[in-house]
Order: structure tokens, then C-alpha cells, then sequence
């Protein structure tokens, strides 16, 4: 009996006829992003909508259960796609602060904004917030707040419209190893949700609850808190002064 089981060559074909689909719906879906682009109409922006991107990349993820491609992989395919519709609209650039020990934040900025941003690295964390502020970056990573070895969330407790906040946390999938240093992307928008999240804020006092502490020049104690949710201002707690908010990161 002849062997029924498929050629190297009718193998590779096959993989050849999904390589045409998968760039001809990319095709489409940059064409749509660009639709959308123009549906907003504000070409101001706010550009960045990590809470939709978060949206989308876990409900990928949840289709992969059980799958033999890697929620990563999947996730690094996709952060191209995004960040390629972005370029579309505005030259995307990432500055980072990351000081010693925190290394790794670099990478994570070029993986979340892939080949179409441009990532620079700053001194510290005023000159990555300052490229925000005016407009010379769209996002600024550094360390995430709760790392009290690098506080630097009392610069975002400034009284001004374009004020930077807190607008993402990276990564938005857990690793396993607890050294992996977080970090927080940061942009001059207000955040936006994506359904399971965690909102910032800052307390004129000391608070058992806090993630992290300060001292103001004349020795009044702020406290950091972590919320669970989007809660609207007034469920914020008394006093408070959000910072921002980011998607809950999620282990797959």
C-alpha cells in the first residue's frame, strides 16, 4: 500500500498558502486600524489605548489554552501589529529610566512598542517624565512605583491639565520569575480601562494599606495605594489624588 502520509514538499506548500492568508488579513487589519484612526477624528490624539491592546491580547491568550503556540509569541506577533497601526498615526517613541538592577526595562519597552517605536534611555526619572509632558515621547517606562528602592511617583503629584499618569503596566502577562523587574509605562492621557484593573492614587497621610510611603519637604507622610478596579473619583478615599491606572497583569 502507497505511504498516504503528506509530502516534505506538500508540507511546505500548505505552509506557503496559510503564509499568503495570514499576510493578506494582515493587510486587513492595518487597513482598518487606519479606518479607526480616521473615525476618531482628533488627530491630537491620545494615540495610546493600552487598555483596549489589553482587551485583545487576553483574549487571545484564552484561545490558546491547551494550544502549542505560546501566549509570548503570540503576544510579541501581535505588539507588532499594534505598534505598526500606531506609526500609522503618530512616530512612536519610548523614552526609559533604568537605573541600576533595572536593566531589563529597556527590553521590555522595545518588546511592548516592537520595531516601529524608537526607544531611548534618559538619566532619570524627571527627564523621562518631561519628554512626556512635552510631547517629545508618547510613552515613558520606568520601574514600577511599588519598588520603594527607586521612588520616583512623587513626581507625578504635580497640579497641571498635562500632567502624566500611569497608563500601563509591563508586562501585562506574569512571569514566573519574581526577579524580573516590572515597570509601568507613563503617558500625558488619561488612562483607559480594560476591565481588570488596578487604579493609583496618593493619600496626604500614613495608611497601613499603602504598596509604598513618602516625605514631603515639611514632613508630611503620602501614602501610595494600589485600588483594586476603576473606581470613579468620588470612590477614590478621601483626600486622594489618582496617578493613573494600568490592566491587572494576568498568568496564562
Amino acid at each position: 500500500m502507497a505511504d498516504a502520509s503528506p509530502s516534505l514538499a506538500q508540507l511546505r506548500a500548505e505552509i506557503d498558502e496559510i503564509d499568503n492568508s495570514l499576510l493578506e488579513l494582515l493587510k486587513r487589519r492595518v487597513g482598518i486600524g487606519r479606518r479607526v484612526a480616521a473615525a476618531k477624528g482628533d488627530a491630537s490624539g491620545p494615540f495610546l489605548r493600552p487598555g483596549r491592546e489589553a482587551q485583545i491580547l487576553r483574549r487571545l491568550a484564552g484561545k490558546l489554552v491547551g494550544a502549542d503556540l505560546p501566549v509570548p509569541v503570540m503576544e510579541r506577533v501581535w505588539r507588532e501589529i499594534l505598534a505598526a497601526n500606531l506609526a500609522r498615526q503618530v512616530d512612536p517613541v519610548t523614552v526609559v529610566w533604568a537605573p541600576a538592577g533595572a536593566e531589563a526595562l529597556v527590553d521590555l519597552a522595545r518588546d511592548r512598542g516592537g520595531v516601529s517605536t524608537r526607544v531611548e534611555t534618559v538619566n532619570d526619572p524627571a527627564t523621562a517624565l518631561a519628554a512626556v509632558a512635552e510631547g517629545r515621547a508618547t510613552l515613558a517606562v520606568l520601574p514600577t512605583p511599588e519598588l520603594a528602592q527607586w521612588r520616583w511617583w512623587p513626581l507625578l503629584l504635580v497640579d497641571s491639565p498635562l500632567k502624566p499618569r500611569i497608563i500601563a503596566r509591563l508586562p501585562l502577562f506574569g512571569v514566573r520569575d519574581s526577579s524580573v523587574i516590572a515597570g509601568v509605562g507613563i503617558g500625558c492621557q488619561d488612562p483607559d480601562p480594560s476591565g481588570d484593573d488596578i487604579t493609583l492614587c496618593v493619600v496626604p497621610r500614613a495608611e497601613g494599606s499603602a504598596v509604598d510611603t513618602a516625605k514631603t519637604g515639611d514632613g508630611t507622610v503620602q501614602s501610595l495605594l494600589a485600588i483594586d478596579g476603576w473606581p470613579s473619583a468620588d470612590a477614590l478615599p478621601v483626600g486622594a489624588v489618582s496617578i493613573g491606572a494600568y490592566a491587572r497583569t494576568h498568568s496564562y
